[in-house]
């Protein structure tokens, strides 16, 4: 999340007013007002396992910095992620931009597209920013940056959800993106959304996932809603979602504190409605831009990480217009997947389904170990002990039985 630290709220406050820009597309919103059977078994799907291992392995990487060389291996990690899921279109969305007076190159945003069957051209937008900030050194490739509250928790919120969303069709388009360089300006999303305005590209709307995993000790879990009063109508509708299917959860409206912002407004700016779910803005992770932004310390709830991405699939799901089952997977609790790869150490293994065994073995067809488990959907996996070269892990669910290729270096 982006830090502009200003004199007075109501300056910023002002200035947000005055960023508005006009909706480029009316469209109506539903008011939520029962359950979705559908809808609710898609929420459902959310795992909390899923999205641990995702921000473990966002998180593992010594920084994510906008202008670091590593943010380039982050960038085809998630291009890949999304590979795996057989979307429409993946692509990454090139940009520049001026910093302190520099031109600057940076990693690209990575905009993934599921098309829609009857009204392709109108897209519901969500997205989360995978660029992490510290700001402790002068170099930016050893600064440590984990990033995992800010923001490994909203790109495991938004490939959690396109990992369950893809099993569907649905009558309007889905993209999810995850956006390059938001720390020193939004730089990423605001590229992204000049050029889909300047292409009269129809948005009916914008969902943002930045910080949703710290909780303050002794308080309960709550959304405060991020909007502009010109999105009110657009916001209306995510409060009805929110009272339908999580009627004990406070739901508010409020605003980000010391000059804040993220991702929505880009959108917002370019005349799109745009709405951010946020943690308590009077009490964001204290450990954001540091050292300690980390598992644990940082993200201490993950039941509040998957109640947010539960909150971005149903509303994205339900305004977008489900229509049936897509049949690209041959069952819904087959899925499996096997990251990063190649791997010096550690691979992570998460499934749809409960993991029974989990059998490595040599080129040659020899078994190297097995192990059991006890039914969890992830399972991480030590191959420090390997020797660097070719192996096969064959995962076996309830559902599935399948056999990945991968390469310990």
């Amino acid at each position: 999340m982006k830090k502009l630290f200003i004199t007075f709220l109501f300056l910023l406050m002002g200035g947000l007013a005055l960023a508005q820009a006009p909706h480029l597309f009316e469209h109506t919103y539903p008011i939520v007002a029962e359950e979705n059977a559908v809808i609710r078994n898609l929420m459902e799907q959310v795992s909390a396992d899923s999205l641990r291992a995702t921000i473990e392995h966002l998180s593992s990487y010594h920084t994510r910095r906008y202008d670091s060389q590593m943010v380039y291996d982050v960038q085809d990690w998630l291009y890949n992620r999304y590979a795996e899921l057989h979307f429409d279109s993946i692509y990454l969305h090139d940009f520049q931009f001026i910093h302190n007076d520099i031109p600057v190159e940076t990693s690209d945003n990575v905009i993934v597209i599921q098309k829609g069957t009857k009204f392709p051209d109108e897209y519901v937008v969500c997205g989360a920013h995978y660029d992490s900030f510290n700001n402790d050194g002068a170099d930016p490739d050893t600064i440590f940056a984990p990033g995992a509250d800010d923001n490994a928790t909203g790109v495991a919120g938004i490939l959690e959800t396109a990992r369950i969303l893809r099993q569907c069709s649905f009558d309007r388009s889905i993209i999810y993106c995850a956006w390059a360089a938001e720390e020193v300006g939004l730089k990423g999303s605001a590229a992204y959304a000049q050029d889909c305005a300047e292409k009269m590209v129809d948005i009916v709307g914008y969902f943002n996932l930045d910080m949703t995993g710290y909780l303050e000790a002794g308080s309960d879990m709550l959304v405060h809603l991020l909007y502009t009063e010109q999105d009110s109508v657009f916001a209306d509708y995510v409060f009805s979602f929110s009272h339908t299917y999580f009627p004990g959860m406070h739901i508010s409206h409020n605003w980000l504190m010391n000059g804040a912002d993220s991702d929505f407004s880009s959108f917002n700016r370019n005349g799109y409605p745009a709405v951010h779910p946020s943690e308590n803005v009077h009490h964001l992770s204290p450990y954001i831009h540091s050292r300690q932004d980390m598992l644990g310390v940082s993200v201490n709830n993950m039941d509040q990480v998957k109640r947010f991405t539960e909150l971005n699939l149903g509303t994205v799901a339900t305004l977008a217009g489900w229509n049936g089952w897509t049949g690209i997977e041959e069952n819904l609790q087959s899925h499996v997947t096997v990251y990063p790869n190649p791997t010096r150490q550690k691979v992570n293994i998460c499934s749809m389904d409960e993991i029974h065994t989990i059998r490595i073995y040599n080129v040659l067809g020899q078994i190297m170990e097995e192990i059991i488990t006890n039914g969890q959907c992830s399972y991480v996996l030590d191959l420090s002990r390997y020797h660097s070269g070719l192996y096969l892990i064959n995962v076996t669910t309830a559902h599935n039985n399948m056999t990945q290729q991968i390469v310990v270096q």
